[in-house]
């Protein structure tokens, strides 16, 4: 009799199926034999007519940290073998059968969740997904568990068909058991067995369809809606309706959602239980593309959840201040965000909005705050999760002091608004309006701002309106799921992108729906946190010239690109006249120029002639800096941003330590002093200049972690924006010391003398091994003249200092009457830099340079570690040339210490130090061995 019904059940979904995914048995174990379904004509429908098709599988187990976290994938992408290929079981429907448990090499214990899916053909460049584009998943269900039910046919949860429409409906049973259909509480069908079908005519109004199976005392039920629209509601809003959440009162919202074209709206939330309720259809204006409704009797402070059901697609308002989601927030720290609402799960899928009324305003505290002048700036990038291990706001704000006093006068934040993930560079955004929580609250990032004033220090955003992601609802709500990717009719995206550098969806920012949404959010971002300034990443790509395949053409002029550029400006302008507007652009001088002499700042990319000098071989026109000078783009105005390194360039202390020149024995730029003593003098040809600049964070440290360093050790360009080892305790290494302290001594003098703000300056920085600047401020009579010996053996260098009379070198003091301007000779060591200056300063504190005859010739001669890979124990056996105090200290990649020994003082000798590795966990540590004046370190893999 069982056999029967599966028979029947069988033949159901096999001559029937029209869901996109369905498995036999409908209700699989781990155990089972299991025949997956997959119809090519549902979903995305991209493999409709296409064959052969593979299936490209997986599964979701309690150990996934993500719902998308696949694990063991047996199937390889775009190879047509045996593993993937499915069997054409009838047109358009494709079949393969695995046992779950083999198929897929389970370990015991694991439980399976989900069998996850994606589509191909051959060679994968024709995928098969879910509608939105998404992974297709199929539950899995315990050995000998309770009973279930779900529903076959309709595949999605919420339908909204025309009145009269026929919607055939199936349903399924994990047991045997009595089964009844009911239609907003009237029973339509009955039977018994595993399965039951019927069709049903769509009504006017919301109905809940539910089906029932009773079997031997248990009970267990499924639910799908589907809502017939009634007469559209067409008015339009009040006078002064602004998109987005509106706050009436401490009681009503308004909502609003830009929508044209679309044919009904409603809202669902914590208001209405989640249900598609007619009270909640939103009213249209009259042109016909604006959704808006009022909603009262909410209870003031209280948080909100809610969605938007536009013609059955679920989305949250693109103009959210918080949202939430289901994948992600759970492995948000409760200390990072507290309080965080929970996602609303088995009410809806996708990600959800937040709304609260009478939010109490923020305490702003910072006054007298004089926000530096643009052409003066010293800004410090950074990203949050790679610079303090709790990756929050409230933890930056302890950590200003160091910033204060090494001198910067304004931050700048890789992109903190919501982005797909948690761990990101934030390239990747979502809600340009909301505050990602991975980093802490709103308010805490208010906290930030007003610390930073507090400190007289700027705060940059780095926001991205290039391109945004699949999550976002301007992808979600306008999309071509045959071709995966956004419909010719999206407001605000392009279908296909424009140039060659875009990555997932392509703003159009000639569209007026894309420029409203940008200064909306830019609107908020300046009025709500006070930021001080704004860089726009790849401003070059707000164009709708079609370059691909021609990246030249893509940087030249571009009319309309630099009128969208000034009005997004003038935007901002009018409500803070002094913020600053940076631009990561890099296109032709000519419009970089006209943009710059408008009042914004440009990247200026001087990367490649610093690390080429760093590395110590030839100094020709490779090694230019002329990047960062203004004048020799013939501009007028001080608005290029130079900088040697930001996040997208390789670690110019790992380029030295990896390819630099090593022919010298007594300056090896390979040897990690020397390689800092040589980004030091590299330091004195850059913030000397006038112009605003940027380092990147541990710059000021030496960090020496490759930009594609993965967190197992390893170095492979898939590691790019992974997280990297946070490297506090470099402060403790001395020669990293005085880079900093230098580092510290150079801003302070450059923030102190307007000299080094003047525009009467030239600066030799194009080749050579001996570079000069030199420095003149009439109002104040001040000069400065700097030289800096970039060859690897010292050298003897004739100057003419620019006037008469004494002069003072900044670093030692030292005292030099001219007088005449005839050349004089200076004795430079290699990478060795001098300032002079026409007045008498008082001498930094500076530690002393660490050369590499200090390691070569120290107290440390060799030093081995061992087992390697250890288990419970390791040792590292070291020989000394002479007496000298020891201490080994244990380092894992993300900069922790788990190990520290202070041996004392050792005589010369052999020596063999225990490091108890049994409970370190495994992975990659450096062990470091220090004498004081040198320090040696090893990798050791556990």
């Amino acid at each position: 009799m069982i056999q029967m019904r599966c028979l029947a059940l069988f033949l159901l979904i096999a001559g029937s199926l029209r869901a996109q995914v369905t498995c036999v048995p409908v209700f699989p174990t781990v155990q089972d034999d299991v025949t997956i379904f997959y119809n090519a004509t549902q979903g995305n429908g991209a493999l409709a007519g296409v064959g052969p098709v593979y299936a490209h599988m997986g599964l979701i187990t309690d150990k996934s940290q993500t719902p998308n976290d696949w694990k063991y994938v047996v199937t390889a992408w775009g190879v047509a073998n045996a593993a993937s290929a499915m069997t054409l079981e009838a047109p358009n429907l494709w079949k393969k059968t695995i046992n779950i448990a083999s198929f897929f090499q389970v370990p015991p214990g694991e439980q399976v969740l989900k069998l996850a899916f994606v589509f191909r053909n051959a060679n994968g460049s024709i995928v098969g997904r879910a509608a939105d584009g998404s992974d297709m998943f199929y539950d899995v269900y315990p050995v000998n568990g309770p009973l279930k039910t779900r529903f076959v046919r309709p595949a999605e949860p919420f339908l909204s068909p025309s009145a009269g429409q026929m919607l055939p409906v199936e349903a399924a049973a994990s047991k045997p058991a009595n089964l009844t259909l009911f239609d907003n509480g009237t029973l339509v069908a009955s039977g018994s067995g595993l399965s039951l079908a019927t069709s049903l005519a769509a009504a006017p109004g919301l109905h809940a369809i539910k089906f029932c199976a009773e079997s031997t005392g248990e009970l267990d039920s499924a639910v799908f809606q589907y809502l017939v629209p009634g007469p559209q509601p067409i008015q339009d809003p009040p006078p002064g309706t602004e998109l987005g959440i509106q706050y009436l009162s401490d009681t009503a919202v308004r909502l609003s959602l830009y929508a044209p074209l679309k044919q009904s709206v409603y809202v669902l939330g914590d208001f209405n239980d989640w249900q598609l309720n007619p009270d909640f259809q939103m009213k249209r204006n009259i042109a016909a593309n604006l959704w808006w409704i009022e909603i009262g009797g909410l209870q003031p402070g209280q948080a909100y959840r809610f969605q938007y059901a536009v013609d059955g697609i679920r989305i949250a308002d693109p103009l959210s201040t918080l949202v939430l989601d289901p994948g992600n927030d759970a492995f948000i720290p409760p200390l990072t965000f507290p309080n965080l609402p929970t996602y609303p799960t088995g009410r809806t899928n996708g990600i959800v909005s937040v709304l609260q009324t009478a939010q109490p305003a923020f305490e702003w505290t910072a006054t007298g705050y004089q926000r530096p002048a643009k052409e003066h700036l010293v800004i410090y990038e950074l990203l949050l999760r790679d610079f303090i291990a709790r990756h929050d706001f409230k933890t930056l704000v302890d950590t200003l002091d160091y910033l204060q006093r090494l001198g910067v006068n304004a931050i700048e934040l890789m992109p903190v608004n919501e982005f797909g993930g948690n761990q990101s560079w934030g390239y990747n955004p979502s809600f340009h309006k909301a505050v990602d929580k991975y980093y802490g609250t709103a308010d805490d990032l208010r906290r930030l701002v007003d610390a930073c004033h507090h400190r007289q220090m700027a705060v940059l955003l780095d926001v991205v309106y290039n391109h945004t992601t699949d999550e976002s609802p301007h992808a979600r709500l306008y999309w071509d799921a045959a071709n995966n990717r956004p419909a010719a009719n999206n407001p605000w995206l392009n279908p296909t992108p424009r140039h060659d550098f875009n990555v997932f969806n392509d703003y159009n920012h000639e569209s007026p729906a894309t420029r409203a949404y940008v200064k909306n959010t830019l609107a908020y971002l300046v009025r709500e946190f006070r930021v001080d300034g704004f860089r726009f990443d790849l401003s070059k790509g707000f164009t709708q010239k079609q370059t691909i395949g021609n990246v030249g053409a893509w940087g030249q002029y571009d009319a309309s690109r630099v009128a969208i550029l000034k009005e997004y400006a003038d935007f901002i302008w009018n409500i803070d006249p002094d913020n600053i507007i940076t631009l990561e652009h890099f296109a032709d001088n000519s419009e970089e120029k006209e943009l710059a002499e408008y009042g914004m700042l440009l990247w200026g990319n001087a990367w490649g002639g610093y690390k080429e000098a760093a590395l110590g071989y030839a100094f020709g026109s490779n090694t230019s800096m002329n990047a960062v000078d203004y004048k020799k783009r013939n501009w007028s105005a001080p608005h290029l941003i130079g900088y040697m390194e930001s996040h997208d360039e390789e670690r110019i202390i790992y380029e030295c330590k990896t390819f630099g020149n090593a022919t010298n024995p007594d300056h090896n730029v390979r040897l990690l002093p020397v390689a800092l003593r040589r980004k030091e003098a590299l330091q004195h040809l850059l913030y000397t200049i006038p112009g605003p600049k940027l380092m990147w964070q541990f710059g000021e440290l030496g960090y020496d972690f490759p930009i594609n360093y993965c967190p197992n050790g390893t170095i492979n360009n898939s590691c790019r924006v992974d997280p990297k080892p946070i490297r506090w305790d470099y402060l403790q290494d001395p020669s990293r010391r005085r880079l900093y302290d230098v580092t510290a001594a150079l801003l302070h003098l450059r923030q102190q003398l307007p000299v080094f703000r003047s525009g009467d300056y030239t600066a030799n920085i194009a080749s050579g091994p001996l570079r000069t600047v030199n420095l003149h401020h009439a109002p104040t009579s001040q000069r400065a003249f700097v030289m800096v010996n970039l060859n690897t053996v010292p050298a003897t260098t004739f100057q003419s200092l620019p006037a008469t009379g004494w002069w003072y070198e900044y670093y030692t003091g030292d005292s030099l009457f001219v007088g005449s301007t005839a050349p004089v000779p200076f004795q430079l060591g290699a990478a060795d830099y001098r300032i002079y200056t026409n007045m008498k300063l008082p001498v930094p504190s500076i530690g002393t340079p660490l050369s590499a005859p200090s390691l070569q010739d120290g107290p440390i001669e060799g030093v081995t570690v061992y087992p390697n890979p250890a288990v419970d124990q390791a040792w590292a056996d070291i020989h000394l040339r002479r007496p000298t105090r020891i201490v080994i200290t244990a380092v894992d990649a993300a900069g922790r210490v788990v190990y520290r020994a202070d041996q004392g003082s050792l005589d010369a000798g052999d020596y063999r130090l225990e490091l108890p590795t049994t409970d370190w966990p495994p992975g990659m540590y450096f062990i470091q061995v220090d004498s004081g004046d040198a320090r040696v370190v090893r990798k050791l893999v556990r």
